[in-house]
């Protein structure tokens, strides 16, 4: 929450102290300004990151170097089934047809009020595969700056390191669709 309010704020004053620039040259300035650590944007090669998982292991992207592998960024609050969306059956789902293959983790974003809930959100979820709490609260800050603007986020990234897909939204089958093609590509 105070990543977006500082987002806004700085986009805001960017827009008031640039009326003579023309339209593309704030978001230029807006984009650079708001530069994440890890960039998640399609054709960008993100930085490697190390985080603590919720069952307290260390996730490190670097040992996916050379291979395809996967990133889920969600808002915590994702975590609970809607009578929309159920996030969780989607994720697992996907993970179940393609975990074998290629390495997942979620990243979870968002504000913690209350951090005992939030841990019972993550344990109640029963997500499949490895979660790095990346939410913030009062006394909690986030481990990973990225820059990912929309929620669920499927990103995947090649052996190449860069990023290849990056799709949006909930009940989407182009991240499937793309791990099925690679899977067939491989065996010819």
């Amino acid at each position: 929450m105070k990543k977006i309010i500082l987002l806004l704020f700085a986009g805001i004053l960017l827009v008031l102290n640039c009326k003579g620039q023309d339209k593309e040259e704030r978001s230029k300035q807006f984009i650079a300004a708001h530069k994440a650590d890890i960039d998640f944007n399609i054709g960008n090669s993100p930085k490697y990151f190390s985080a603590k998982t919720i069952d307290g292991s260390i996730f490190n992207s670097e040992v996916n170097k050379g291979k395809y592998w996967v990133v889920f960024v969600y808002q915590i609050d994702d975590l609970k089934n809607s009578e929309n969306y159920d996030m969780v059956a989607e994720l697992n789902e996907t993970y179940q047809r393609f975990g074998n293959k290629f390495q997942m983790i979620g990243i979870a974003e968002g504000f913690s009020e209350d951090e005992q809930e939030t841990q019972k959100l993550f344990k109640e979820s029963k997500l499949r595969f490895k979660q790095i709490d990346n939410t913030e609260g009062v006394n909690k800050e986030i481990k990973l700056k990225e820059n990912v603007v929309c929620t669920p986020a499927k990103i995947l990234i090649g052996s190449d390191g860069k990023v290849i897909l990056n799709g949006c939204g909930g009940k989407t089958k182009s991240l499937d669709d793309e791990l099925e093609r690679l899977i067939k590509q491989n065996k010819q």
